[in-house]
C-alpha cells in the first residue's frame, strides 16, 4: 500500500473517529442540543446541505470545464443532495416530488407536475451515467481496495443506512412492531450525523481522485 493510499485511509478514520464523537454527544445530551442540532433547520442538517453545495464548487473549481463536460453529473447529483437536505424537494409544492401520488394528485397543478418531472429526470439522467460509467471500474477498484473505491462504499453505506432508519416506526407499523418516542428520537438523531459524513466522504474520494488524476 501507498503512502498516498494509507494517507486516505487515515483520513477515513480520523472522519469516521469524528461522526463516532459526535453522535455520542448528540445521543448522550440530545435533549439539551436537540433544538439547536436536529431540527430540520438544525446546525446538523445545515452543515450537510453546506457540504454538498461544498463538495459541487470544489469539484467545479478543480476540474474545470473538462470536469464538466465528461463528468458533470456528479456535480449535478451532489448538487440535489444539498437540495434535498434543505427539503427543497417539497419547499415549492403543494406534495413533495419524491412522493409516489405527486403525478397522480388531482392536487397538484400541472405547472409543478412539469417542474417534478424535470428534476426528477436530470436525478435518472445523473445516476443512470454514473451506473453505466462507473459501476464497473468502481466494482473492480472495491476488489483491489483503492482509496476512492473504498470511500465511495462508505458513502454506499451511509446513505443506505440512515435511509433504513429514517422514519423508522412507520417502516415498522405494517409488522406490528411499536417504536417508542424515545428509541424512534434516538435513529432520527443517529441519522443527522450519518448524513452529515456523506458530503465529508466524498469530498475526501473527490480530493483522492483528482490528486490522483494529478500523478498519472
Amino acid at each position: 500500500m501507498s503512502e498516498r493510499e494509507t494517507q486516505y485511509f487515515r483520513y477515513y478514520g480520523y472522519v469516521a473517529v469524528g461522526l463516532a464523537g459526535l453522535a455520542g454527544i448528540v445521543l448522550g445530551f440530545r435533549e439539551s442540543v436537540e433544538d439547536i442540532l436536529l431540527t430540520e433547520s438544525g446546525l446538523i442538517e445545515r452543515a450537510s446541505a453546506l457540504g454538498y453545495f461544498a463538495c459541487a464548487a470544489y469539484m467545479l473549481a478543480k476540474g474545470g470545464s473538462e470536469f464538466v463536460r465528461t463528468r458533470g453529473y456528479f456535480i449535478v447529483l451532489v448538487t440535489l443532495f444539498g437540495c434535498r437536505e434543505l427539503d427543497f424537494d417539497k419547499a415549492f409544492t403543494t406534495i413533495g416530488i419524491l412522493k409516489s401520488r405527486f403525478f397522480v394528485s388531482p392536487d397538484v397543478p400541472l405547472g409543478e407536475k412539469l417542474a417534478g418531472f424535470i428534476v426528477i429526470s436530470i436525478l435518472i439522467w445523473s445516476v443512470y451515467k454514473i451506473l453505466s460509467k462507473h459501476l464497473a471500474p468502481f466494482l473492480s477498484n472495491l476488489r483491489e481496495k483503492t482509496p476512492e473505491a473504498i470511500g465511495v462504499a462508505i458513502v454506499f453505506f451511509l446513505l443506505a443506512f440512515s435511509k433504513s432508519i429514517d422514519g423508522l416506526p412507520r417502516k415498522l407499523q405494517p409488522l406490528g412492531i411499536e417504536v417508542s418516542a424515545e428509541i424512534n428520537a434516538f435513529f432520527g438523531a443517529l441519522e443527522e450525523v450519518l448524513e452529515l459524513g456523506i458530503p465529508i466522504y466524498i469530498a475526501l474520494v473527490a480530493h483522492a481522485w483528482f490528486n490522483k488524476q494529478a500523478v498519472k
